[in-house]
């Protein structure tokens, strides 16, 4: 091979390592900041185009590999249909859309401000720092026409339609299989929560407008867990009280917990995260929760409006 055109070789490769510029081992960095990392190829031959849908399943994680949210959740299909138009901010995974075929799954790694305010149209989780980076592992399953997106989100409201009917015998069912394993009963609520005490508590019991730290977590009736502060070993701190901060039935349960307490809530979406689910599609609608709480520590503050 020519001299030259060995040194050219090197200098082309020498360029495009340094235009790439990436920090993170495999990713490649383009112009708006997103970096993204070809994982799987697959068989399908079309890309997607302005207008169509698509079908995907995602994954995200924090930028130390945590999952925190996985549509595998979101419903019995496991996948999330969006329109494909425009990106929703400057460095989003959808810029990356257009070169991935059916089939095709990418990491990518995105601003956690922009993704969850100007994709989720959410605020940052707690255990999400301002500034941060989150990963999100991207399958795209179908590229979708508008006819093939109605027949699937006919298909997706059928299932919301049987959750409704069906949440109330999946939760007898759910304390019914309890009793028979444990031979321990689940205490109901005034409001149709049901609780189960796994460690009294000796400290103050918590009021509105104490400052607390507590631990949790998550779980469907299934036993799959979707949050957990003690796997992010990041206990989660606030004020007693204040509005939006947790879902209905959280605030309920706590309301009847003391310092060093320890309990399992089963909470009904009524209470939870209604007929829509939860805002980043985590829980889906008319999902009824499981909830383990812990109550760390309280600090007393004056009484704050509910």
């Amino acid at each position: 091979m020519n001299k030259n055109i060995i040194i050219l070789l090197f200098v082309l490769l020498f360029l495009s390592s340094c235009w790439n510029n990436s920090p993170y081992k495999g990713y490649t960095k383009t112009g708006s900041g997103l970096y993204y990392k070809l994982q799987t190829i697959g068989d399908g031959k079309s890309r997607p185009y302005p207008g169509c849908f698509l079908q995907l399943r995602i994954t995200y994680k924090t930028i130390k590999d945590s999952i925190f949210f996985d549509t595998y959740f979101s419903n019995e299909t496991g996948m999330v249909i969006l329109p494909f138009n425009h990106s929703s901010f400057k460095g989003s995974f959808e810029e990356r859309l257009t070169h991935m075929n059916a089939g095709d799954s990418v990491s990518f790694i995105v601003n956690a401000d922009s993704l969850f305010k100007k994709f989720f149209k959410a605020n940052l989780p707690f255990f999400i720092l301002p500034g941060s980076l989150v990963k999100m592992e991207v399958e795209l399953n179908r590229i979708l026409t508008k006819k093939e997106c109605q027949a699937e989100m006919e298909k997706y409201d059928r299932i919301f339609e049987n959750r409704e009917i069906e949440e109330p015998h999946k939760l007898e069912m759910y304390l019914e299989r309890y009793l028979d394993t444990t031979k321990t009963y689940f205490m109901s609520t005034y409001n149709g929560m049901y609780y189960l005490p796994l460690k009294t508590g000796e400290g103050d019991s918590v009021k509105v407008g104490d400052l607390i730290k507590i631990n949790y977590r998550g779980c469907f009736l299934d036993g799959k867990q979707f949050e957990s502060t003690y796997d992010r070993a990041e206990p989660l701190e606030f004020v007693f009280g204040q509005q939006g901060q947790v879902i209905q039935g959280f605030t309920a349960a706590i309301s009847m917990m003391n310092v060093g307490a320890k309990t399992r809530f089963i909470i009904p979406s009524a209470l939870a995260y209604g007929e829509t689910g939860s805002s980043t599609c985590i829980v889906p609608p008319f999902t009824t929760v499981v909830y383990e709480i812990e109550v760390l520590s309280l600090t007393k503050h004056k009484s704050i409006e509910m």
